[in-house]
């Protein structure tokens, strides 16, 4: 991402964020529980909750709703003048960018799925199918198709290459409880054989080849070189002769089409109204394949006869039980992000069933890394947990035997550095993101860290990490500092971070094109999934991207952090079953 903002300025971030909010008319959609009526945006309510169909189990409790959204309200510019009046200073500069726009954000075409499942692990298997199952089939062959434009060939490769790492590495990771689901599914198949072969025939593959095939892609290596280093660690014997085959080819169109790219932050106590702790997650994939009609939020109520797992929710789209966002009952979050690195392997327990791992179990920090340590590091990943009992939260840096861990402060981090090189050997990407242009060569300090704050991007502060991953690329730099610099300037003008705040800051760190701060560009971005999470208070905001064409000319797409947020108060879930 190219741009020309010169960092650590005084009030810079008041201006980029002042230019943030007239450009783009931040869309608040709330369920259950409106916010305050000083809260100076447009609400859009939720007229209630549409059910469209209950399990046909006997004695289940579970169902599948749409989130069914009012039209919006009328702009009122007096509150957008209020909000820009209480967080930023500096009119002129923003104005120079063009005047305020007043227009609402189109709603989603498709209302987000809530999915409630009830019962013991079979159970929310076989559920799961029975509700999902052909959302689950259309959602993996349009996401498919999309990315191999229906190339037959690729598409018989991956779904043998995915096949074949699930079953020679990542099963044997995987907890009986959660294979327990997968058998489940596989029992709903078998139950209802006329409608699950309907389905395979006219839709796409059954929920379980689904689920496994997807916790597979979304843990696979972003660079080819990371895979095939993946490979090399896991065959030491020699490559299979149809691996040989297929590997290059595939191998090269992973990384060529395959995009990760994420963030996420948390900040508490006294830079935030009330201490509340806020996390988030920006989820930069592959964007606008068609998975936004399939937008889904899942809340687990699982009856072990063990004990009582806690309820929590997953946050993403119809590709199974994984999570790709997450928060528990007991206040834990969870979210994940991208990090190019060459210690890899794959035998371990891929991250969306690792974080639903974390979800059930962790009540705080601790016991949130004790279940962490006791799973393996799969690709190289940054993640962020969350702890409202704690009311702070951990960065995490992982590769192959290694985790990172980073509270707030860290000296680790403020000790970073990267090594720009010198003339004639010097590295030409650090004038792209260096913020102090005197400091272009040598040593460059690139680890800035807060007190009451974590945060992190695509690549890594801990040493040994930092001596095997990819050369630092200009947007990940960018959006760490970016979120430094917003957490620093809220502090020294003495500005609580309200909801809205928080909103604000992850909409304006999700990539959308060659600007950051704005939507009133052309819109090429890959931002389809925006979160802030309020783990104390059971709350969290939500946005997917939503439309399609983009980039095209009277194309409707647009990045999740450019369109509406739905405020979603878990605990009234939680609290009131549906059924």
């Amino acid at each position: 991402q190219n741009w020309k903002w010169k960092m650590g300025v005084d009030g810079f971030v008041l201006r980029a964020l002042a230019m943030w909010a007239l450009f783009v008319p931040l869309v608040v959609l709330v369920v259950a529980v409106p916010p305050p009526t000083t809260q100076p945006v447009d609400i859009r309510s939720v007229s209630n909750y549409v059910l469209v169909r209950k399990s046909s189990a006997a004695h289940s409790n579970s169902a599948l709703w749409r989130i069914n959204v009012s039209a919006p309200s009328t702009e009122s510019r007096a509150g957008r003048e209020a909000l820009n009046h209480i967080l930023y200073k500096n009119f002129a500069t923003a104005a120079q960018h063009g005047s305020p726009q007043t227009t609402i954000q189109p709603d989603y075409v498709t209302a987000p799925y809530l999915l409630l499942l009830s019962g013991n692990r079979t159970m929310i298997g076989w559920d799961y199918a029975d509700l999902m199952a052909q959302e689950t089939a259309e959602t993996f062959t349009t996401f498919i198709n999309k990315l191999t434009g229906q190339n037959e060939t690729i598409i018989l490769a991956l779904d043998a290459f995915l096949e074949w790492l699930w079953d020679s590495f990542y099963e044997q990771h995987v907890p009986a409880k959660f294979l327990d689901e997968l058998n489940g599914m596989r029992r709903w198949c078998h139950e209802r054989r006329a409608e699950c072969d309907a389905i395979v025939r006219h839709h796409g593959p059954p929920p379980d080849v689904v689920s496994r095939r997807f916790f597979v892609l979304a843990n696979m290596p972003a660079d080819a070189d990371n895979i095939i280093a993946g490979i090399e660690r896991e065959l030491e014997d020699g490559w299979p002769d149809w691996l040989k085959d297929i590997v290059n080819e595939l191998v090269d169109w992973l990384e060529k089409h395959f995009i990760h790219s994420c963030d996420a932050y948390g900040v508490w106590g006294s830079r935030t109204q009330k201490g509340r702790l806020y996390t988030s997650r920006n989820l930069d994939f592959n964007s606008d394949t068609g998975i936004n009609s399939y937008k889904l939020i899942t809340s687990f109520n699982i009856t072990d006869d063990s004990a009582r797992v806690k309820q929590y929710a997953t946050i993403g789209f119809a590709f199974g039980l994984g999570a790709l966002a997450g928060m528990s009952e007991a206040g834990i979050t969870t979210s994940e992000m991208n990090l190019d690195n060459s210690q890899v392997t794959f035998s371990g327990l891929p991250f969306p069933l690792r974080l639903r791992y974390v979800l059930e179990g962790a009540v705080d920090l601790n016991s949130a890394m004790d279940l962490w340590n006791a799973t393996n590091n799969t690709n190289s990943f940054n993640f962020l947990i969350g702890s409202a009992k704690d009311q702070a939260a951990f960065a995490l840096e992982t590769m192959f035997n290694y985790t990172g861990q980073f509270p707030a402060h860290s000296p680790i981090e403020a000790a970073a550095t990267y090594n720009c090189g010198y003339p004639p050997n010097d590295d030409p990407t650090c004038r792209k993101w260096v913020w102090q242009p005197e400091h272009h060569y040598g040593n460059v300090p690139i680890g800035f860290p807060l007190p009451e704050a974590v945060w992190r991007s695509n690549h890594g502060l801990n040493p040994r990490i930092m001596a095997t991953q990819e050369p630092l690329f200009n947007d990940t730099v960018f959006r760490y500092r970016l979120m430094h610099d917003l957490f620093d300037d809220y502090n020294t003008t003495h500005n609580e971070i309200r909801d809205l705040d928080a909103v604000n800051i992850v909409a304006s760190l999700g990539i959308k094109g060659v600007n950051f701060l704005t939507c009133e560009q052309k819109l090429t971005g890959s931002n389809i999934l925006s979160v802030v999470y309020v783990a104390g208070e059971h709350r969290m905001f939500v946005a997917w991207e939503r439309g399609t064409g983009k980039g095209k000319a009277g194309g409707t797409w647009r990045p999740a952090g450019c369109a509406p947020y739905v405020a979603i108060s878990l605990a009234d879930l939680w609290a009131t079953p549906k059924v």
